[in-house]
């Protein structure tokens, strides 16, 4: 029983000591195209190649005093997994998205954008949704 819950315990302090901010749990806004500042609207109706087994994702900063950086975690990159996460760092500070979201990923002003269109294009940008969060307590 003791080691049972030293497992437990253990797996607790491993998955809170981890560092990353959840995206998931933070409010999120919901906007429509006509709603994003004109620079977000640019790069929105950019017509991007999509391939349909990429493990690209299109990253922008408009904040010159942050670098943003992407990755994800995933066990194959043909199937969407539960383990599958985007993951960003913004100036060292590291950030988790689940599964399903759809870039251009765009730092604005302290705010992180992305669509919930996977496959974002001409015909669909300006009906698609599109998710801001603010992340000015975090990045400073």
């Amino acid at each position: 029983m003791k080691k049972n819950i030293l497992v437990v315990i253990s797996i607790l302090v491993l998955t809170a000591c981890s560092g990353e901010i959840d995206l998931d749990k933070k409010e999120k806004k919901e906007l429509t195209f006509n709603q994003l500042s004109s620079e977000l609207k640019e790069i929105y109706r950019t017509q991007f190649s999509t391939k349909s087994d990429s493990i690209d994702y299109y990253v922008y900063s408009l904040d010159k005093n942050f670098e943003l950086t992407h990755y994800w975690t995933g066990i194959n990159k043909q199937f969407l997994t539960k383990g599958f996460n985007h993951h960003f760092v913004i100036n060292k500070k590291e950030f988790k998205l689940g599964a399903n979201q759809g870039d251009p990923f765009i730092l604005s002003n302290k705010k992180l954008y992305y669509t919930t269109e996977l496959n974002l294009s001409e015909f669909n940008y300006k009906k698609a949704k599109f998710i801001e969060i603010d992340l000015t307590a975090y990045i400073k």
